[in-house]
C-alpha cells in the first residue's frame, strides 16, 4: 500500500492528472478519499492534509514530497502510542 506524499500522487496519477496540479482541484476532486500516513496503516483525510498547505500549486512530484512530507511525518509521529497507550486505548477507549 502506499503511504505519504506517494499516496497524494497515486489520487494524482489515478486522476489521470499531470503536474502542475491545482491544490483547489485535488480539494475539490479528493477532499474526502482517505490516504494512508505510514507503514502502520494510520489514515488521514486529503481536506486535512490540505488546511496545512501553503501553496496553490504543486508544480511537480518533488515540490509535492516537499509540501507533504514534513505534514505525513507530523501525523505519524502523533498517532505513535506506546504499550500503555495501546492499552488505554483499548480499555478506555481514548
Amino acid at each position: 500500500m502506499t503511504y505519504g506524499p506517494d499516496a497524494i500522487h497515486e489520487l494524482i496519477a489515478d486522476s489521470g492528472w499531470s503536474y502542475p496540479v491545482e491544490v483547489s482541484r485535488l480539494e475539490r476532486e479528493h477532499a474526502f478519499a482517505n490516504v494512508q500516513v505510514d507503514e502502520q496503516g494510520n489514515s488521514i483525510m486529503v481536506a486535512e492534509l490540505l488546511d496545512d498547505v501553503d501553496a496553490k500549486q504543486i508544480e511537480s512530484r518533488e515540490e509535492l514530497r516537499q509540501l507533504f512530507g514534513p505534514l505525513f511525518e507530523r501525523e505519524s509521529e502523533a498517532r505513535q502510542v506506546g504499550f500503555l497507550g495501546k492499552i488505554k486505548r483499548a480499555f478506555l477507549g481514548e
